[in-house]
């Protein structure tokens, strides 16, 4: 049972938080390349900078950053939080927002059942 429970665990903490930066730097650059609504841009940028912040204080090497249960809930928060924004925008009428923010929700949420919550060796 433990095995099939770890086998999709592939990606390590400290990439993981290489990839949840990136995500929310493209996140925050999204609404200038696409030309979301205002709403759109005040929440990409806004839920983009939070994404890049939990991403950073994942960087950290000698264990004062948060800690890996607090990263591993914020992590389904934000996963829930894009879905529920991608809903919201598109209700509002902003399509491009609402289908980034729907990708992005996929992404987190593909990241975090692909990592592996546990301390580095």
């Amino acid at each position: 049972m433990d095995l099939a429970m770890t086998a999709l665990r592939l990606i390590s903490l400290p990439t993981h938080g290489l990839l949840e930066l990136a995500g929310g730097i493209a996140l925050m650059a999204a609404p200038f390349v696409l030309g979301f609504t205002a709403a759109g841009l005040v929440a990409a940028v806004v839920v983009g900078a939070l994404v890049v912040g939990l991403a950073l204080s994942a960087a950290t090497t000698d264990g004062s950053g948060l800690p890996i249960s607090a990263h591993f809930a914020f992590d389904r928060g934000i996963a829930v939080g894009l879905l529920g924004g991608a809903l919201i925008l598109g209700l509002a009428g902003d399509v491009a927002a609402a289908a980034v923010f729907a990708a992005a929700a996929l992404g987190q949420a593909a990241l975090n059942i692909t990592t592996r919550y546990t301390a580095r060796a």
